[in-house]
């Protein structure tokens, strides 16, 4: 990451002036090299008379990430044998770069002092003589270290608020890259696959969304950030470009999952912070980049406090374990048993909670699960032997998968995997 990208340069170069007014110490900033970027510095000091030395740069560099490493203000002794202090630029837990203020002395310019920059500065293209020596600022210890601090919070300020900013865009752009990905292959042969989600009964993602809310329930957030990418695909594939429906859409799941975060135990008012920071969605200038990120932002925030709250309900635990379980051995024989004796409960039980909290069988949504893995299946590959999907989805007999993969897109395998050769 360039610093540039990280700080406001004009901004950062009227703070270093006023700093260095202040402290009467010179600062600069430099990146992980050592290698100055920005400087405010007096006119005939010893730094400016050393000029860039490697010597220098190695101990900014060293100094720089010394300072990381303690997560404070490093005080510390330049190639000079002087005092510098330095704070570390932060960005994504990772050092970008460092500003350091100094050098000075904690002892007076006197021949003492001056022989042993002398001998310092020995192996340097350096004249050192009294003038330059009577140059360097003589600090008490505390003044140094009050110098530092102020420093390191001054470094603080001005990077935090433009790093949120800039982990904000990062997030919006991997996550535009994602639904990106999955629009396109909603879009592949359109006329094709439109035709078949209107005879099919997943033309909304209904089953998703009960999904997700049991993740939020739950306080899985990896699976339910991935689940919700999916779902923005598809509100995104069914609005077909209006804005309107998305923002209509998106409001009424977020209505869904702030109702299920309360079930879970999650106090109403914190539940009510997060749902009015992302009313931006029904704004008209909200684009469609901001309405993703917004309803991510708020299905976490709800995440964050189930899992902060910790009362979540067994059924939600339960469950979303028992949907975990199915969506990872999908390709397996899977009796209800198996899944309910796999999260510790009874099989009357399990049933019961696919049927309470889905809306539907827990035959149906594990036949779903595997229509839709043979699905993508079809899609990935439009040659793969109808049978080999069979085996993959856990459809032991051609002849059942075929049945049941029309029962829920409309058509049967092969028409399906036509419309896509």
């Amino acid at each position: 990451m360039d610093l540039r990208e990280v700080l406001n340069f004009t901004q950062l170069e009227k703070l270093l002036g006023y700093f260095s007014l202040l402290t009467g110490l010179d600062a600069v900033l430099h990146d992980t090299t050592g290698t100055v970027l920005l400087a405010r510095r007096r006119s005939g000091i010893i730094c400016e008379e050393a000029g860039a030395c490697s010597l220098c740069r190695e101990h900014l560099a060293a100094g720089g990430k010394k300072s990381m490493e303690l997560g404070e203000p490093y005080i510390y002794a330049c190639g000079c044998g002087l005092v510098m202090c330095s704070s570390p630029v932060v960005f994504n837990e990772a050092l970008i770069g460092s500003i350091a203020c100094g050098p000075a002395m904690l002892w007076e310019a006197d021949e003492i002092a001056l022989e042993e920059i002398i001998k310092k500065t020995s192996g340097m293209d350096l004249s050192v003589n009294e003038e330059l020596l009577k140059s360097i600022p003589s600090y008490e210890c505390l003044n140094i270290t009050a110098a530092a601090q102020l420093l390191f919070i001054m470094v603080n300020s001005l990077t935090r608020e433009h790093s949120r900013f800039l982990q904000q865009r990062e997030r919006i752009t991997e996550q535009q890259g994602t639904i990106a990905n999955l629009i396109m292959e909603r879009k592949i042969n359109a006329a094709g696959i439109r035709e078949i989600e209107k005879r099919s009964a997943l033309a909304y993602p209904v089953d998703k969304e009960k999904e997700l809310i049991a993740f939020v329930q739950s306080g899985k957030k990896q699976q339910a950030a991935a689940l919700l990418n999916d779902i923005l695909s598809e509100i995104f594939s069914m609005a077909e470009g209006s804005m309107d429906t998305m923002r209509v859409k998106l409001f009424e799941l977020l209505a869904f999952l702030s109702r299920a975060a309360v079930d879970a135990g999650a106090p109403l008012k914190e539940v009510n912070a997060i749902t009015k920071e992302a009313f931006e969605i029904c704004e008209d200038h909200t684009g469609f980049e901001q309405l993703c990120f917004l309803t991510t932002k708020a299905m976490e925030g709800f995440i964050d406090t189930v899992y902060r709250n910790r009362d979540q309900k067994l059924t939600s635990f339960h469950l979303t374990n028992a949907i975990e379980y199915i969506q990872e051995h999908y390709m397996e024989d899977l009796p209800l048993g198996a899944v309910a004796s796999s999260v510790y409960v009874s099989e009357y039980y399990l049933s019961h909670l696919f049927r309470k909290e889905m809306n539907q069988t827990f035959s149906d949504y594990t036949a779903k699960v595997r229509i839709g893995k043979a699905r993508e299946f079809l899609r990935e590959d439009p040659s793969v032997r109808i049978q080999e999907v069979a085996d993959r989805t856990g459809f032991n007999d051609p002849n059942y998968f075929a049945k049941i993969f029309k029962k829920y897109t409309g058509v049967s395998p092969r028409e399906y995997q036509g419309f896509f050769k």
